[in-house]
């Protein structure tokens, strides 16, 4: 039978794989996933606004094994070729262009191999530009010389980390995305990019808490740094507080594959009932604990594809969020080979429960949340309540005390809370592992009008004195050692304050 080829049209189907879904925090992720493919041990994540020359870019660099120039070339095509193991992120081939180019107009990438000692390496550089593509409606690759790219591009492109071996991913001309990143008013810029940059932070230490925290057998553990800070893991089921591990379970599942094979497989289930916010061992951690999206939404199913976190919270249809079981989570672990029986695809956002464990895991949902209800409604009355508001005396200008309900008082990573009890020094406690320091202000305390402040700029300038010099005298006090200062976020603020 004869035959004839169907190429498809560069500038059409280029510009459908755009539009997958991504925001910039799960598009970063699917390039987290290729750094942890090439065993990076580092990977450092760069957001940088538009400056003189210099247009606004996001740099991705890791310390992995690199590519040859063959390698990359193949990495860059769509539908690119490699086989995926058991214990792979990857599946389609796809996601470094699918996920990139839905951010940016242009993707340069340069890696650099890991070879033998004494052996010379050469770094490679390979662009895809969708202006190029929409013009030439083909599928050109660039491949830029030396001399064809800016300083500051030759700068990014030989980032530290990967001067001996890695790779560097840079997107540019971002302003179909992120548009703000660009824009002439500095404090619109400084505002979105710090906001940007805890929406990445928050997304990264979730979904690979396990890589960070050193858990995965035969990885490396892994360093993220976003804006040069590291990142802390955020473990969904705080497993070194007071949580209940309840039994856990596997099912067997049927994964049917496109060419219709058959892999069988187990899910491993886990569920977990956290502790109540007075079993919890400081407020600060309370509150880390509630999640990206707040304690409501964080509870229910939380699927693992090979240690790597797909989907946090919500139940899948199996019942509905409910303020009662919140403090239920359940982990669900299968590996890439079950990726048919989970509906996985591209983007790698989302799961679903295969139809044949779905009633199974439905009924034991529904005795593991008569669990987590139980200790919900174990709750001592004099804790705070839902809104995190609590009532303490304040002394008012006329010297009479009045009864004033007042909130926690969050200076980025410093969480100022109110002490009932009055003549008593501020009280310090340091969570190492989610970065937070909380401090404790009783009554009658000259750092308590930082209750009282709303949010003009000059008040939340007045808070961020306020912060500073409750550093200093910590410090001082020897309660915190100086270099747990988080001056690099007290300037941030500073600099969006003005």
């Amino acid at each position: 039978m004869k035959t004839l080829k169907a190429n498809p049209g560069a500038k059409r189907l280029m510009g459908s794989l755009r539009n997958m879904g991504y925001d910039c925090s799960t598009a970063i992720a699917d390039l987290v996933d290729n750094s942890i493919a090439a065993n990076s041990s580092e990977i450092h994540i760069e957001i940088l606004p538009k400056k003189d020359s210099q247009p606004a870019a996001i740099v991705v660099a890791d310390n992995g094994k690199g590519m040859d120039r063959e390698e990359l070339h193949e990495a860059m095509r769509f539908g690119a070729f490699q086989e995926y193991t058991s214990d792979d992120l990857g599946k389609y081939g796809l996601g470094l262009k699918t996920a990139s180019l839905s951010q940016c107009r242009t993707l340069t990438i340069s890696s650099k191999p890991k070879t033998a000692r004494k052996t010379r390496s050469i770094r490679h550089c390979m662009r895809w530009d969708i202006d190029h593509v929409y013009e030439t409606d083909d599928w050109d690759l660039l491949v830029p010389s030396d001399n064809e790219l800016e300083k500051w591009e030759k700068d990014i492109l030989n980032d530290g980390v990967s001067h001996e071996n890695g790779t560097v991913v840079l997107w540019t001309n971002l302003d179909e995305a992120l548009p703000l990143l660009s824009i002439n008013d500095a404090r619109e810029r400084e505002k979105f990019l710090a906001q940007l940059i805890l929406e990445v932070s928050a997304h990264l230490r979730m979904v690979f808490h396990r890589f960070i925290q050193g858990n995965v057998t035969g990885r490396h553990k892994l360093d993220i740094f976003v804006c040069g800070e590291r990142l802390l893991p955020w473990d969904p089921f705080c497993r070194s507080e007071k949580t209940k591990e309840l039994d856990i379970i596997k099912l067997p599942v049927v994964s049917v594959d496109p060419d219709g094979s058959k892999l069988r497989g187990n899910v491993t289930v886990s569920p977990f009932v956290l502790p109540r916010e007075d079993e919890f061992s400081s407020s600060v951690i309370w509150r880390d604990a509630s999640g990206p999206k707040g304690w409501n939404q964080q509870q229910g199913l939380y699927f693992y594809r090979n240690n790597r976190l797909l989907q946090a919270g919500g139940w899948s249809y199996l019942r509905s969020v409910d303020e009662h079981t919140k403090l239920l989570r359940v982990a669900i672990d299968f590996s890439s080979e079950l990726d048919g029986a989970f509906s996985i695809n591209i983007t790698k956002m989302r799961a679903r429960i295969p139809a044949e464990i779905r009633e199974h895991l439905g009924n034991r949902v529904s005795a593991w949340a008569k669990t987590a209800r139980i200790r919900y409604d174990g709750k001592v009355a004099h804790k705070i309540n839902a809104s995190e508001k609590r009532e303490v005396i304040l002394e008012s200008k006329n010297d009479k005390q009045s009864s004033v309900i007042i909130s926690n008082v969050a200076v980025g990573p410093l969480i100022f809370s109110p002490n009932s009890i009055p003549n008593k020094g501020l009280g310090i406690v340091e969570n190492r592992k989610t970065g937070q320091i909380e401090i404790m202000v009783p009554q009658n305390h000259d750092l308590s009008s930082i209750f009282t402040l709303k949010g003009s700029k000059e008040e939340e300038l007045k808070k961020l004195c306020l912060a500073a010099l409750t550093m200093l005298e910590a410090v001082y006090n020897k309660k915190i050692k100086v270099n747990r200062i988080p001056i690099t976020t007290l300037k941030k603020i500073y600099r969006h304050i003005l």
